[in-house]
């Protein structure tokens, strides 16, 4: 967004019309076009439409050196209306994707140096040297006033005299977001612009700012991959239009209820399908980032997930141990035993058994590896079942019963 003391106005004198135009020197100079895939304006901007079937006089599609934001832009038009305002000119203006705090110290800044006198002089100066001594006069500038098109929104009333007749000129800045915006408006002679006027075009552009750069899904996100324990889904992103926008991954697990569950740890582009999945549904959910906001996109869930081939299960090769002392209060640690099928996670219980012959186990509620034995396992046996899974599915061991606990 140009500084306003890089904006200067001159009046010109064509073809026995009056035509203000506002120019920004730097601009050529200094800007490019953004690189493929970068925002095009065009949707972002008000159209001819809007204002009354007003001709697009030129339009600035460029990035902005001199200020942090992803993109700008400007389309300036010539003889239109805004409802009862008739304009000669308009420029709307935009920098997307500058921080919230570069936005608001704009906005304070330009505030101040609108209602200066410095700015008053300099731009009366630079008007009257443009048209012409005598042609246009700076008669006033107004103190900013609060635009109602957000927080820290303010428009400067400018008026002139231009072959003798009273201009209005009106300058609007204003923020949503992330997006930065600004109006320049040079009313038709004799015709006053009111501040209502500024205030509907700037929500114009202030709403399609962010929406149009904010990414919005056209086609949602598909999962490809055969439904099934242990194989792999893939995820599409989806279409998207707005700003070219970065993609993260969630993958939920869906209940029978309808219910849709965070899957923790699944955020990446593909996802093996579990044990846990089958007889659920899975699908993905795609958030698209750009320099203005988010959106999330959510896939169709898959058919139903089948459990994977039982010979892919991990499978007990040698039984779990139990060490420790054997006294209330001590400490007992299970081994896992060893399996085929590369488990990825164990689960233990822990049981107590009485000393009869054919011992009776109950379980202790004990779930981690080591257990704290209590004074209800005196006086009986010990023994740990251990459950280890892979993607496929799940196999169990157990171990001995220990000695009688003391």
């Amino acid at each position: 967004m140009r500084s306003p003391s890089e904006r200067t106005c001159a009046g010109i004198v064509l073809a026995g019309a009056i035509f203000l135009g506002l120019v920004a020197g730097a601009q050529g100079a200094t800007s490019i076009r953004p690189a493929p895939g970068a925002p095009d304006p065009r949707l972002m901007v008000i159209t001819a439409a809007d204002i009354g079937g007003a001709k697009v006089s030129s339009q600035h599609y460029y990035k902005d050196t001199s200020f942090p934001s992803v993109i700008s832009y400007s389309r300036e038009f010539d003889a239109g209306r805004v409802g009862s305002a008739h304009f000669v000119y308009l420029d709307t203006e935009a920098e997307v994707g500058a921080s919230p705090d570069t936005t608001a110290r704009f906005l304070t800044t330009s505030h101040k140096a609108f209602a200066t006198k410095a700015f008053a002089t300099e731009f009366a100066r630079e008007i009257e040297s443009a048209g012409g001594i005598g042609l246009v006069k700076v008669t006033g500038v107004g103190h900013p006033r609060s635009l109602g098109a957000g927080p820290g929104s303010f428009d400067v009333v400018i008026t002139m005299r231009i072959l003798g007749v009273r201009t209005d000129a009106h300058f609007s800045v204003f923020a949503v977001e992330r997006s930065l915006g600004a109006l320049v408006l040079v009313g038709e002679p004799a015709r006053r612009v009111r501040l209502g006027a500024m205030t509907q075009l700037a929500k114009i552009v202030a709403s399609r700012m962010t929406a149009q750069l904010a990414p919005r899904n056209t086609a949602l996100p598909l999962v490809s991959g055969t439904p099934q324990a242990a194989q792999t889904l893939t995820a599409t992103a989806g279409t998207w239009a707005g700003a070219a926008p970065t993609f993260t991954y969630q993958w939920q697990r869906c209940l029978s209820t309808g219910e849709c569950l965070d899957i923790p740890g699944a955020t990446g582009q593909t996802y093996e399908a579990t044990w846990m999945d089958v007889n659920r549904t899975v699908r993905v959910v795609v958030t698209a980032t750009t320099a203005v906001g988010s959106a999330t996109a959510t896939s169709a869930a898959t058919p139903t997930v089948a459990a994977a081939p039982k010979s892919q299960w991990p499978t007990n090769a040698s039984l779990p141990t139990i060490s420790g002392t054997l006294r209330g209060g001590e400490t007992l640690t299970a081994t896992t035993g060893t399996w085929t099928g590369n488990p990825t996670t164990f689960f233990f219980g822990w049981q107590r058994c009485d000393t009869t012959s054919a011992p009776a186990c109950l379980p202790t509620g004990g779930r981690e590896q080591s257990y704290i034995l209590t004074g209800a396992d005196v006086d009986h046996l010990m023994l740990v079942y251990v459950t280890a899974c892979n993607a496929a599915g799940c196999g169990s061991g157990r171990s001995a019963t220990t000695s009688v606990v003391m």
